[in-house]
């Protein structure tokens, strides 16, 4: 599905119009097209994060981007820290050169349980840690290199503006009635639509499970995870 395009048959506004209203064929001005486009995309964030959790091997990225999300930057004697990318939702991996230019995958830490040597050191990084939307890699490297700092990440989908027409959003086209059906849930909230509201919610979460299960299915590389099941008894001595 489009997010506003002129064919209504495959238009997420247009659905809109069919799920509150009955009829695609114009815009019904009792729900603008300004509060749809905000709707739209509440809906699509919350989806985003239901697929980040659903896939977590496959590692899902909005189809519409025309790059990978991996960023590099320069590194920079005696910095400190880099400051992430404002569509850096989660980082899954940092790398940094060495002086000989060889790629050093770094170890995640929490800063609470590093020494107060390691803080002040020098040299090659081995590890990093994050505060805020910034990552500082340890020991402080105290020499440079182009392109020597490399973040892998995850983003989230690109967003409609009211001018958006024919834009498809970045995940199964199968599942994109579901940005329509929230986006008309969250109007028949908001003007009391009882009746609508339950028949909405019931398919958002019909719509919404399947979604979830697709995705899931689609990490065929992940490990079973296995638990033992402890039992305790007791015998008689």
């Amino acid at each position: 599905m489009q997010f506003n395009p002129s064919d209504k048959s495959i238009s997420i506004v247009g659905d809109i119009d069919f799920l509150l209203f009955g009829d695609s064929l114009s815009l019904n001005t009792a729900y603008s097209l300004v509060d749809r486009t905000r709707n739209i995309n509440i809906s699509w964030d919350e989806v985003v994060a239901e697929l980040y959790k659903a896939d977590p091997n496959y590692k899902w990225d909005d189809t519409t981007n025309t790059d990978f999300p991996i960023a590099t930057t320069n590194l920079t004697a005696n910095a400190d820290h880099y400051v992430l990318l404002d569509s850096a939702l989660v980082v899954h991996k940092v790398r940094i050169k060495d002086a000989q230019s060889n790629w050093i995958t770094l170890v995640p830490k929490i800063r609470n349980e590093l020494t107060d040597t390691e803080l002040n050191a020098t040299g090659t990084p081995n590890k990093y840690f994050k505060i805020d939307n910034a990552i500082f890699p340890l020991p402080v490297p105290d020499y440079g290199a182009s392109a020597g700092v490399e973040l892998s990440f995850q983003r989230g989908g690109n967003h409609f503006t009211t001018a958006s027409t024919t834009t498809s959003p970045g995940f199964n086209p199968q599942f994109h009635q579901i940005l329509s059906i929230s986006a008309a849930l969250r109007y028949a909230l908001a003007n009391g639509m009882s009746e609508k509201t339950k028949t909405l919610q019931v398919m958002k979460e019909d719509v919404s499970s399947k979604m979830l299960e697709h995705y899931q299915l689609r990490s065929p590389d992940e490990k079973p995870r296995f638990r033992l099941k402890r039992s305790t008894r007791h015998y008689a001595l």
